[in-house]
């Protein structure tokens, strides 16, 4: 008995000699996960901009303004070629935008009289390029505030082919027109079609003052009686035989906003608007959209709005005072 009581004292003894040599852990430090810094993921936006536009406003060259009201239906029935991209990309609360869109129409006029036909070529591109910065961000949507510019390029053409068998008949018909007859007598010969007030497209009176110039010729053919009849049919063959061609190009700074607010998992509302210009290009440039939009998947948007684009430019004769608005459809994904 002894012997068990002296073996438990020194098992007592040795258990507590250790805790008191140092202390006992009876459970395992918690240690602090590794700091990881993450870096703000890229955020990418391709869209593919369907545009139904209406035209109007006054186009103008050199003094001569031309009425425009051109409807979506006479732009895509005389199209000949078309394409709209968009591209979006963000990392953190700064992102770039850019948005394309060229746009080439081409008709044909039969207006009689001296012109047998009239062609009508219009291309145009329209790029605006810009940053922004994301003021605002939460669970129902976001705001940015943008800066950007906007590149417009438009080229105009004018083909005429003259009516051979009407120019001899009009030659002799010039000849014998007393001077005060002539100018309505060359009038009605073109059967306006060099006025172009009410263009079937948006382009400018490109051959409104070659009137005045075959006049001048006209008379100045009269001044050789022995030879007056084949100089004017020369002079028409020459002048109703030929293009006329109009390029403008240039550049608007703008400042605008836009944003985002989600009514559901699935649906949002989105806009944009901007004003520019400042002189810099146009006197004024503004540009407005609105959309309703639909997450197809978590990938795949589409987007159903209206958009307003608007330019008061005028330099060096050439007037482009213009509005351009209707429906737009927008299908993109993002990744």
């Amino acid at each position: 008995m002894r012997i068990k009581l002296s073996f438990f004292a020194g098992a007592l003894f040795a258990a507590v000699g250790g805790v008191a040599a140092g202390p006992l852990e009876l459970e395992p430090k918690e240690m602090a996960p590794p700091t990881i810094t993450e870096s703000e993921p890229w955020h990418f936006n391709i869209g593919m901009p369907g545009w139904l536009a209406f035209v109007s406003g006054d186009i103008g060259l050199h003094g001569t303004t031309s009425s425009v009201d051109v409807d979506f239906g006479q732009i895509i029935s005389h199209v000949k070629g078309i394409a709209s991209f968009s591209a979006d990309v963000r990392k953190g609360r700064f992102g770039v935008y850019a948005d394309i869109l060229y746009l080439g129409l081409s008709d044909s006029v039969y207006p009689g009289g001296l012109i047998s036909s009239a062609n009508l070529d219009l291309s145009e591109y329209l790029v605006d390029a810009e940053v922004y910065y994301r003021v605002v961000e939460g669970p129902r949507g976001w705001l940015n505030l943008r800066a950007g510019a906007r590149y417009t390029d438009l080229y105009n053409s004018l083909k005429l082919v003259g009516n051979g068998p009407l120019i001899d008949q009009a030659a002799t018909a010039l000849v014998n027109a007393a001077n005060g007859d002539l100018r309505e007598i060359l009038d009605r010969l073109l059967h306006g079609a060099l006025d172009n007030k009410n263009p079937p497209l948006p382009v400018p009176p490109l051959g409104f003052e070659e009137k005045i110039r075959l006049l001048k010729l006209i008379r100045e053919a009269r001044q050789d009686p022995m030879r007056a009849h084949q100089k004017i049919v020369n002079v028409l063959n020459k002048e109703l035989n030929r293009s006329f061609s109009l390029t403008e190009r240039w550049v608007d700074p703008y400042i605008g906003i836009g944003g985002s607010y989600n009514l559901s998992k699935a649906f949002y509302l989105t806009g944009k608007a901007d004003v520019g210009g400042f002189d810099a290009g146009s006197e004024v440039t503004v540009q407005a959209y609105g959309a309703l939009g639909c997450h197809v998947t978590r990938s795949i948007y589409s987007e159903l709005g209206f958009r307003y684009l608007y330019y008061d430019y005028d330099s060096g004769g050439f007037l482009y005072k213009v509005s351009t608005y209707g429906p737009q459809i927008t299908a993109g994904i993002l990744f």
